[in-house]
């Protein structure tokens, strides 16, 4: 992919004329909110059928440069316009501009129960997309960095039930709003020279009991340029981003975390700057896997784990997989359960019903 500085000029509703960049394969359209115009970027998946349900990532970029530059140069869009990922979930991602310049209150500042006006028209916009298009609406995914990383927190804060899940990087909230925050999965990114913004988070969601999986990794990529010459040789983006990941978590069991239905993850990226941040979750499949293993108030999920019916696992007499509503028959049984391992059941003969919580 080739990346450039240069802002492709589009019309509202049309596609960019240009090539190479993600925002070429983007919508650039404009929403007239209560709080102003609200200009952002579309991704519309390929082969949209309007029978089906789709998910939407909204991503809020950072100060200093705009939507469109931010989609080019700090690749906003990503992964989740990664072909892989939109090969396993296909989904719409949207990319705003603050018409305020600001997501709302940065770091511990309090928001008092109001929302930004910018935040606000996020909201309002996404409202409009489910007039034009089939969205699931059980399937809202938020990301943001820096100034978008503040605005996602600020954003999960007032809205608690609106998210399926949210991924910050290189910025914190307001950890006295830990109850509200906890009712969306987060997977904050966080540098270890960044600051403490991450460590604060995450140890706002530990005091009020809920459990965090911290994984720390030697990276220190803070470009899409570093990152693309790191990959150079590799085949899988997952070495990558975790080549260093330091013990006791393993690849491996960080991806049983994720598949055992982990809500909160804290990765601190040691040597890592403010960039390096977003950057450790801008291309890491996992992070796309984690999110769409998420449905709004825990409901079974699609995920990019291996399709449903590949592979049954068996653990202690119970029977875990990964998949939507997966089903399977042995010996007469049928099963519905979920990437969580939770709330099982088995439907034998005779519809007898009993549940297991392994």
């Amino acid at each position: 992919m080739l990346l450039s500085a240069g802002i492709c000029a589009c019309t509202a509703s049309t596609l960019c004329a240009q090539t190479g960049k993600d925002s070429d394969k983007m919508l650039d359209k404009t929403f007239q909110s209560s709080a102003g115009a609200l200009k952002y970027l579309l991704f519309v998946p390929k082969n949209y059928d309007e029978t089906k349900k789709y998910p939407l990532v909204v991503a809020l970029h950072g100060a200093g440069s705009t939507y469109i530059t931010s989609t080019d140069n700090f690749e906003m869009a990503h992964p989740w316009i990664e072909d892989s990922i939109q090969a396993r979930v296909p989904h719409f991602i949207m990319v705003p501009e603050p018409i305020t310049g600001t997501w709302g209150p940065i770091g511990q500042s309090p928001s008092n129960g109001v929302m930004n006006s910018s935040s606000k028209a996020v909201i309002e916009g996404v409202e409009d997309l489910k007039k034009q298009y089939s969205l699931d609406t059980n399937r809202f995914i938020l990301t943001g960095f820096s100034l978008g990383g503040s605005g996602t927190y600020h954003i999960i804060e007032l809205t608690p039930n609106y998210w399926a899940a949210a991924v910050p990087a290189s910025a914190g909230g307001d950890s006295g709003q830990t109850e509200k925050l906890a009712k969306t999965p987060i997977w904050h990114h966080q540098g270890s020279t960044d600051g403490t913004a991450g460590q604060r988070m995450a140890k706002g969601l530990e005091n009020h009991n809920h459990k965090v999986v911290r994984i720390v990794v030697d990276f220190n990529i803070n470009t899409p340029a570093g990152w693309r010459t790191a990959m150079q040789g590799a085949t899988d983006p997952t070495t990558v981003a975790y080549k260093n990941i330091r013990a006791p978590l393993t690849v491996d069991s960080l991806r049983r975390a994720i598949n055992g239905g982990a809500d909160f993850l804290y990765t601190e990226l040691t040597g890592g700057n403010h960039e390096a941040g977003w950057m450790g979750a801008a291309h890491n499949p996992l992070v796309a896997a984690w999110a769409f293993s998420k449905v709004k108030g825990g409901a079974p999920p699609v995920s990019l784990a291996p399709k449903a019916g590949k592979t049954v696992a068996r653990r202690n007499g119970s029977v875990l997989s990964i998949g939507v509503l997966t089903r399977w028959t042995d010996q007469g049984a049928m099963g519905f359960y979920d990437i969580q391992g939770r709330n099982l059941r088995i439907f034998r003969e005779r519809h007898a019903l009993t549940r297991l919580n392994p």
